[in-house]
């Protein structure tokens, strides 16, 4: 599990790659959504990064323990038993409906139906039936060196926090998270938190960013300094940022350290804003 360097593609040129693989994504929660028992945190849909075989991956399910994962590479849609592929389907030229057959017979067997989870998504021609594109490998290819990169760092980042959830992708937001509980048996509302994450993009950044997040947000006019590169993000949310732009300004050696610094700074100034 070795850094993969970054910035073959530039963060600007991401978009379009990111929101199809978003919605790709969508498929290797459906088993979770579909075949296990609904978990009250929705953990029952969340995916993990299997550094095995490069793909991110959905909930084992069935008698098998099957997975669905996706190459982000070649968006392909893949059936995972153990640790080798069991079967594929390009992506490109079909529709999420018939990712969506596609899979639900490979894992279970015909008559099979999944469903999508249930919330709001970015807006892209593939969630208004149309089908996914073969172009942006290389931004693909990009953003599976983020994904992975981001894997591996929140979990070293939190791998001294007893109290630290499992680092997992969410399929609503597409984002990488681990939360580190500081109060325990308090409601998950009041309790204090701290989640160290990374998103591929969304509203507040058009690129990928690292961030961690004190709860409850603290107040924005003495925050303690960060980190070379990081940045307090104060608009609607508080956190500790670091975007794309800010890590690939750093020489190709220095980002791992970069990173990594910038994470654990950001986690023990939140500590400090809670008290902890």
């Amino acid at each position: 599990m070795t850094w993969k360097t970054l910035g073959a593609v530039p963060p600007d040129r991401l978009t379009e790659a990111r929101l199809e693989l978003h919605w790709a994504a969508q498929l290797l929660s459906a088993p979770g959504v579909s075949l296990l028992p609904a978990e009250n945190d929705f953990s029952h849909t969340n995916l993990q990064w299997d550094f095995q075989l490069g793909v991110l991956s959905g909930r084992p399910v069935g008698s098998n323990s099957l997975r669905a994962g996706l190459v982000f590479e070649g968006l392909e849609l893949a059936v995972l038993d153990g640790e080798r592929e069991r079967s594929s389907m390009r992506l490109a030229g079909h529709t999420l409906q018939q990712g969506l057959s596609w899979l639900g017979r490979e894992l279970a067997g015909e008559g099979t139906d999944l469903v999508l989870p249930a919330h709001d998504m970015p807006s892209h021609r593939v969630g208004e039936a149309g089908v996914f594109s073969d172009a942006d490998g290389p931004a693909r290819t990009e953003l599976g060196a983020w994904f992975a990169n981001a894997f591996r760092l929140i979990r070293e980042a939190v791998a001294d926090e007893a109290s630290a959830s499992p680092v997992r992708c969410w399929p609503h937001h597409f984002d990488v998270a681990s939360l580190i509980t500081l109060d325990e048996g308090a409601d998950a509302e009041e309790a204090r938190s701290v989640g160290v994450g990374f998103s591929p993009g969304d509203g507040s950044y058009d690129q990928p960013y690292f961030y961690v997040t004190p709860w409850p947000y603290p107040e924005t006019a003495n925050l303690p300094p960060l980190a070379k590169g990081a940045e307090w993000h104060r608009s609607g949310w508080t956190g500790a940022v670091l975007t794309a732009e800010r890590l690939l300004s750093v020489q190709p050696a220095e980002q791992e350290q970069t990173a990594r610094e910038a994470l654990g700074r950001a986690v023990a100034a939140s500590r400090e804003l809670l008290g902890t």
